[in-house]
């Protein structure tokens, strides 16, 4: 049996299931028999049929780390190139507390500047995944009504 592409999600959930069902079981350990091209070709169409926001939440999981490691890298970069300008006045025999207030100022900015930037991509993630939750619920819950069961 093929599966039926530009289907709906729950069809395809209502389709795989009915295959799993209707497939002959092994007479020892309550294990069913059933092709592998069909069960795959069923993990594509529903994935074909995912929400926008499930991919999108998935993609951004991914990229959690990586989001972060850059707010980090560029604090660093923000931070030393902080100290390079209060080696740089200092070098260049500037009054010696004039230098230093300048480079507590430029020290303390970028700090901010990175715990902004760390906060965003933080904050971001987590309305992302928020937002995955939510619609995993939903989804959950309308693949229940679908199926009779409880929530």
């Amino acid at each position: 049996m093929g599966v039926a592409m530009n289907t709906d999600l729950l069809t395809l959930l209502d389709q795989m299931e009915e295959a799993i069902a209707s497939a002959p079981a092994l007479p020892v350990g309550g294990r069913i028999v059933v092709a592998r091209d069909q069960l795959l070709d069923f993990l594509d169409a529903i994935r074909g049929e995912m929400p926008d926001t499930v991919i999108e939440a998935d993609r951004v999981t991914r990229e959690k780390s990586k989001i972060l490691a850059d707010a980090r890298t560029e604090a660093d970069q923000v931070i030393e190139r902080a100290r390079d300008q209060a080696s740089y006045l200092l070098e260049e025999h500037t009054v010696l507390k004039s230098a230093e207030l300048d480079a507590e100022r430029v020290v303390n900015r970028a700090r901010e500047e990175a715990a902004q930037i760390t906060s965003g991509a933080e904050r971001y993630a987590q309305e992302l995944f928020t937002r995955l939750e939510e619609e995993t619920l939903r989804l959950a819950a309308d693949i229940r009504k679908a199926a009779g069961l409880k929530p």
